[in-house]
């Protein structure tokens, strides 16, 4: 993983945690994947419901993750 972002997303009347990760170049990594290993990691409420893999993520020139963009690309789905 070369960088990642988390967002929140309404479901149930309650907000469930969205992932979106940017990959080394080259690398076979599936979200099934990097699922598994967070669940390892982390508590329940802090694993993300859902691992959406990015070419890229939205940033400002100066490197900054524009977490809005990623928010708004849920919206569609």
């Amino acid at each position: 993983v070369v960088q990642s972002a988390v967002v929140g997303r309404a479901a149930d009347g309650n907000e469930e945690v969205v992932a979106f990760v940017q990959l080394l170049k080259g690398s076979n990594v599936t979200p099934s994947e990097l699922m598994a290993f967070a669940s390892k990691q982390l508590t329940s409420y802090k694993r993300p419901s859902q691992i959406i893999v990015l070419d890229a993520l939205p940033a400002t020139s100066t490197g900054k993750i524009l977490k809005h963009k990623l928010a708004e690309s849920l919206r569609g789905t």
